[in-house]
This record gives structure tokens, sequence and C-alpha cells, in this order.
């Protein structure tokens, strides 16, 4: 298996709706992507979760998790299976409702953000990681539909890759 595979990547898309997620988040980033393999990565999409080639991004900012051949594997595996997924649009909803009026998400909204049946593309990433590998990206184990691209910014710069 590739050593890119199972990496999270941080991208800046074109466009108002990229514009829209940066300002509301304020950061510099406003998708979020996995490498499937060297050549292809899958995100959470309008359209659904979507594994295109990497080229359709331009510059991604990937992630260096020592990750074993296993977690690899359940990553990309994890990713697989949730691909043609509906977008969540109520995460972005309620990500942004918090950012903007600095409130605590209320418990029952943040337990139906814990789902994955429906994912936006931070979440996809977050939860490809706890489910496919066992790992936790956020030390405060937050929710998946409390992860927007923004949060990885830390973790990246945290870890010397941004």
């Amino acid at each position: 298996m590739s050593e890119l595979a199972g990496q999270i990547g941080l991208v800046r898309t074109r466009g108002p709706l990229g514009w829209l997620i940066r300002a509301v988040t304020r950061s510099p980033v406003n998708h979020v992507v996995v490498a499937v393999d060297e050549v292809l990565c899958i995100g959470a999409e309008k359209s659904g979760a979507r594994i295109r080639p990497m080229t359709h991004f331009g510059h991604i900012d990937w992630s260096s998790f020592a990750l074993t051949d296993s977690e690899r594997s359940g990553i990309v595996a994890w990713c697989e299976g949730i691909e043609g997924s509906p977008y969540s649009w109520i995460d972005d909803v309620a990500i942004g409702l918090e950012q903007i009026m600095h409130e605590r998400t209320p418990r029952w909204l943040l337990r139906r953000l814990s789902a994955t049946k429906t994912l936006q593309c931070a979440a996809l990433a977050d939860a490809a990681y706890v489910y496919g590998a066992g790992i936790q990206v956020f030390e405060d184990r937050r929710y998946f539909g409390c992860v927007f691209p923004g949060s990885y910014v830390a973790v990246f710069k945290a870890k010397g890759w941004l």
C-alpha cells in the first residue's frame, strides 16, 4: 500500500462556497480529503462522498501520520465503503451557527452530528481514522460533525506539516 494512502489532505478551493466556509470558520482551508492511493482521494462534496483524482484539487497539504499498513488499509477501506454517502448540510449549519454565535451546540444535536450516515468533508476524515484505524486525531474527542476543515489546521501546524 502506498505511503500516501490514508493521509489527510487540506485544500483551499475556489468559488463563493469555499470563500464562505473560510470566512465563517476563520480558516485558510475549506475542504478535507483522504488519500485512497497515490493518485486518488475521497472527500464529502455536495453530491456526496466522492473519489476523485488528486489533480482535481490542485495543491493539497498532506498529513504525515505514522500509519501502519493495517491502519492505512482500514482507513482506505472505510472511506471506500462510504463512497456515495450523502453530504451533511446540517453539520455545516450547526458549525456555522456555533462559529458565528459563539454558542455551544446543544447536546441532542451533537449526538445527531456523531452519526456517519451523512458526512461533511472534515467529519469524513475524522470518522475514517476512528472507525478505520481506531485513531483519535483530536485530543478532545469531539463529535465528528463538530470538526470542520479549519480544525485540522492546528493539528497540522503543531506537527510541522503546515
